[in-house]
């Protein structure tokens, strides 16, 4: 939608920034940014048009992953901050709501064009970081809906959003487990880089897969922002036929599944005005809601 153009060449100026400095190869960036928007076929989600566009952009750029740098730097810090998010989780009268509450504040980070004081700032609220606790809400919260089908469930799915939300993910699956004992999670991560979506060699960094954790980690090969069943087959496929329930974090997620008749419950961070505007919410307010 045109709401989104602006952000779409934010992020591919931000991407040709990230791998150099030439005003000349920003420009063609731009350039060929525009050149793609106008071509492209109006009826793709936001999430759809951004994933093929920043590929189009990395070709530009002769970069397979601009963006490495800050998702490793990102997810380390995270990764220190993984015990104290559990503390803040098993000390809470209700882990399970806390579980899904932080990860639901570290979604923060699907907005790559966010400074990172900005980011650091939002973390602090969350109180991983130096700071006040601050006790958070759903603004909109399906959590009655989600315990009935949890209760029920064989198999979870679990589609991650970006690589410095794994630990916070990983708190969340261990809570999971703790509610539904024997439940099967499945986690999926993208096969290939993309701004700052996580990937299999993050899933193992921060050691998914475990005793408490992802029963295993697929890989999603459509290469873009959100997962696209239509183009999904063998193992992950089989995944999403067979799951229970899916939780499913970020917008780009919330926006490609939607409409599919899945039992899709997503849990993301409004981060932009288009998201807020078609939750009736503010940017910043979570939400864990159940989509059709």
């Amino acid at each position: 939608m045109p709401q989104c153009y602006p952000c779409v060449l934010r992020r591919a100026l931000c991407s040709a920034e990230r791998v150099s400095d030439d005003e000349w190869l920003q420009q063609k960036v731009v350039d060929e940014s525009m050149r793609f928007l106008r071509e492209t076929e109006q009826r793709s989600v936001p999430a759809e048009m951004v994933g093929d566009l920043l590929r189009s952009v990395q070709e530009v750029l002769g970069s397979a992953d601009p963006w490495r740098e800050q998702r490793e730097r990102w997810l380390s810090e995270m990764q220190e901050a993984e015990s104290g998010m559990r503390s803040l989780v098993e000390g809470d009268q209700d882990p399970l709501g806390r579980a899904l509450l932080v990860s639901a504040r570290c979604n923060v980070f699907a907005n790559e064009i966010l400074q990172s004081k900005s980011i650091r700032e939002d973390l602090r609220r969350l109180g991983i970081r130096q700071g006040d606790p601050c006790d958070q809400e759903f603004v909109h919260d399906d959590r009655e809906r989600f315990e009935t089908a949890l209760s029920e469930a064989e198999n979870l799915l679990f589609l991650h959003d970006t690589a410095p939300e794994l630990p916070s993910d990983k708190v969340l699956i261990e809570q999971l487990h703790r509610q539904k004992p024997g439940i099967s999670v499945c986690s999926v991560v993208n096969y290939q880089p993309l701004l700052l979506k996580a990937c299999e060699p993050d899933a193992r960094k921060v050691a998914l897969e475990g005793e408490i954790g992802s029963r295993e980690v697929l890989c999603n090969r459509g290469g873009g922002l959100g997962l696209v069943p239509d183009d999904c087959s063998g193992t992950l496929r089989e995944a999403i036929d067979g799951a229970d329930v899916i939780v499913a974090k970020g917008a780009s997620h919330y926006q490609t599944l939607s409409g599919r008749g899945l039992p899709v419950f997503s849990l993301l961070r409004a981060k932009c005005p288009v998201t807020a505007a078609s939750q009736s919410c503010r940017i910043g307010d979570l939400l864990f809601i159940r989509i059709d």
